[in-house]
């Protein structure tokens, strides 16, 4: 495969390099250290980060998990890191806020906390 020259902050679509380099980096982890955290080959983010390659994106999925990142973000979709909430994964407490502001915005949280507490 030829090199390919890489924009590191591109976004059409392809993994964000510098991205992925300084979440690597702010773990304090290796090229190979989060390979192998991914149950991917040793040398493989060496070559996500050199441009070499494309994740797939089963790896790419691995990857934003590990790292606690969406996949957009790695791919330069979206600016904001935070993954989606699972629903499934939310308490009844946590689905009654969320819906609690999104029928009644700031003032039905402030109605609810001060029913909790009052409680």
């Amino acid at each position: 495969m030829a090199n390919r020259k890489i924009d590191p902050e591109q976004n059409n679509g392809a993994l964000r390099i510098d991205r992925l380099q300084t979440l690597r980096e702010t773990h304090g982890w290796s090229q190979r250290e989060l390979s192998r955290l991914c149950g991917l080959g040793e040398a493989q983010v060496g070559k996500y980060e050199s441009g070499l390659t494309d994740p797939t994106a089963t790896s790419l999925k691995i990857i934003a998990s590990v790292l606690d990142v969406s996949t957009d973000y790695l791919l330069g979709i979206t600016d904001d890191p935070r993954r989606q909430i699972d629903p499934d994964r939310l308490s009844a407490d946590e689905h009654q806020v969320l819906d609690t502001l999104r029928r009644e915005s700031w003032p039905g949280i402030i109605r609810l906390g001060a029913e909790r507490i009052s409680k």
